[in-house]
């Protein structure tokens, strides 16, 4: 674990972190769509903002979790499909 400090729409964070470049760039993502919210709706609370942030990436994964189901099916019915046709 490595102790970092990540800069978030005006706040300074201390982290215990496995994979600093990883943590970074969540930052500097999270950073981003909240400025881009804040570009939107000025007048809304950094927690509103935040909130608004965290269902946007919630929403991007659960699309690809929906994503990742659909390959892996694809993947599974082409497995079938070859066994099938390579006996």
């Amino acid at each position: 674990m490595e102790k970092i400090d990540v800069h978030v729409y005006g706040d300074n964070y201390p982290l215990r972190v496995e994979r600093r470049d990883l943590t970074e760039k969540a930052a500097r993502d999270v950073d981003g769509i909240m400025r881009l919210f804040a570009e939107k709706a000025p007048t809304f609370e950094p927690v509103k903002l935040a909130v608004l942030s965290a269902i946007s990436f919630a929403e991007k994964k659960i699309e690809l979790e929906e994503e990742i189901a659909s390959l892996k099916q694809k993947i599974a019915d082409l497995n079938v499909f070859m066994e099938q046709n390579l006996q």
